[in-house]
């Protein structure tokens, strides 16, 4: 790891532990009722210099994207390719494509043929791995230095020519697959069936975000081999991909090798993205779903502005204000003092379109769902009144910052969004700007206690959210509840 990067985690540590050591029982003065200052956009935030990832960005005349990060500190190189495609992009009826893709690149390509991962095992390859998310695909991996142009002649031919290498019994096998991996994260998971719930209430059919990630069964059973050659050849192209290069490479062969291997590919037209940005509810709504679970769950779920937008990052530090520690609002109130529940969690997924922020709670045995419901709110009507001490709000700051900026020790990261290609790839994809990582630190530091009193009155509101209550079936059952 480069010594700046480790001074800056080292200090961020120092900083952290301070933090975790203030007393964070002293409330904050109560808001004023005019509306509070918005957060510090990143034009007016100090940004870090020592946060730079040096890098270059090019186009080839196919369209494709390269991003190159060059550190000699390892003998090591990070490949990590972005399709821009994600479940946002499937047409209606054809869910669960995108990550059907993810599962095929796997599966062979015309030069290559099966050999994908007998290849990258045989020089020593580590985190081997694709990911989907709502509006995008990706695929990474790491291998010594000398083991690059392998890599990028892998990568390039399963882009160009990944159809010659796949046949109705892949396509069947994998999509069974995936049919599986639905199975295990959802219908028979706990809180499986109430996650789906959330997620469909929050996204309407209709909506881009509509449905899992991973898709319906119905649609993955329908998918014809016609439809995967279809997606394939609209949105694996070139002009819809980026290459990110992290490691200890000659820039001059490494461009050469680039040149070589995807160069020569067909250039097609990027495909033209036409959603708006999806607005929140606008009334709450509320659903109940019995489950066999030994414990019942609440859930708050609100859609919440697109990644990287003004509010994104004080929203980002009241998810870490109310969970993430035992030190944290929703865990003192409803776990150590209340007594209420097994456990609590916040969360934000940013995305391109939308972002879902999550607050929930596991209900703690002889306990109601009514009173951790109950519990919830006033832990953010609280915060949203008097918001959150200099304590808490420090110690949630540095938490997402080790949490991030320790992703600098790796050059990709598990994920495809984590280290350094990672993180270069997602400013991309988001933002145009590869190198957004100090300007996006700043936005996070400056962030003040009333900024999370304005995005929770905002964007955390009761008449905005879904609500999921998960009750055990035999308790729900004698409640008269369910859908």
């Amino acid at each position: 790891m480069p010594a700046p990067f480790r001074s800056l985690l080292l200090s961020l540590a120092v900083a952290f532990a301070s933090t975790a050591r203030a007393e964070p029982q002293k409330a904050a003065p109560p808001a004023s009722p005019a509306a509070p200052p918005a957060s510090a956009s990143p034009s007016t935030a100090t940004e870090r210099a020592d946060l730079v990832i040096p890098f270059e960005k090019y186009r080839l005349p196919n369209g494709l994207t390269v991003i190159l990060h060059q550190d000699r500190s390892l003998p090591l190189v990070a490949v990590n390719v972005w399709y821009h495609v994600g479940p946002a992009n499937e047409p209606s009826g054809r869910s669960g494509f995108a990550h059907l893709f993810e599962h095929l690149m796997f599966e062979g390509s015309r030069h290559v043929g099966r050999e994908f991962d007998r290849l990258l095992e045989s020089v020593g390859a580590t985190n081997v791995n694709g990911t989907t998310s709502w509006d995008r695909t990706n695929y990474y991996e790491t291998v010594p230095r000398e083991h690059l142009e392998l890599v990028l002649w892998l990568e390039s031919d399963r882009m160009g020519y990944m159809l010659d290498g796949l046949d109705q019994e892949r396509l069947d096998v994998q999509r069974d697959v995936v049919k599986n991996e639905r199975r295990q994260t959802y219908e028979n998971a706990p809180y499986g069936p109430s996650t789906l719930a959330l997620l469909d209430t929050l996204f309407p059919k209709g909506t881009p975000y509509h449905g899992a990630i991973i898709g319906s069964m119905e649609d993955l059973s329908a998918a014809t081999f016609d439809d995967v050659r279809e997606f394939f050849n609209a949105y694996y192209a070139p002009s819809n991909a980026t290459l990110a290069i992290a490691g200890d490479f000659d820039t001059t062969q490494t461009k050469a090798w680039i040149e070589k291997y995807f160069g020569t590919l067909r250039n097609r037209p990027r495909p033209e993205t036409t959603h708006a940005p999806i607005k929140p509810l606008e009334k709450p709504e509320r659903r109940v779903v019995r489950e066999p679970v030994e414990l019942s769950k609440v859930a708050f779920g609100y859609v919440t502005p697109p990644a990287y937008g003004p509010d994104d990052p004080a929203l980002d530090v009241t998810m870490a204000v109310l969970a993430g520690g035992k030190a944290t609002r929703l865990y003192r109130a409803l776990v150590v003092e209340g007594k209420l529940a097994s456990d609590v969690d916040a969360s934000l997924d940013s995305n391109q379109l939308a972002s879902v922020a999550m607050v929930t709670a596991t209900v703690a045995s002889g306990k109601k769902a009514e009173e951790v419901e109950r519990a919830m709110d006033a832990v953010l009507e609280g915060l949203a009144s008097r918001g959150p001490t200099e304590a808490e709000l420090a110690r949630a700051k540095r938490r997402i910052l080790v949490s991030v900026l320790g992703n600098l020790e790796l050059l990709n990261g598990p994920g495809g969004e984590s280290g350094r290609a990672g993180l270069l790839q997602r400013f991309d994809h988001y933002l145009g700007d590869p190198g957004y990582l100090p300007k996006w630190v700043a936005a996070i530091e400056a962030v003040r206690a009333e900024d999370v009193q304005r995005v929770i009155r905002e964007h955390l509101s009761p008449n905005k959210r879904v609500v999921v209550v998960t009750e055990p079936m035999a308790s729900a059952a004698a409640q008269g509840g369910g859908r």
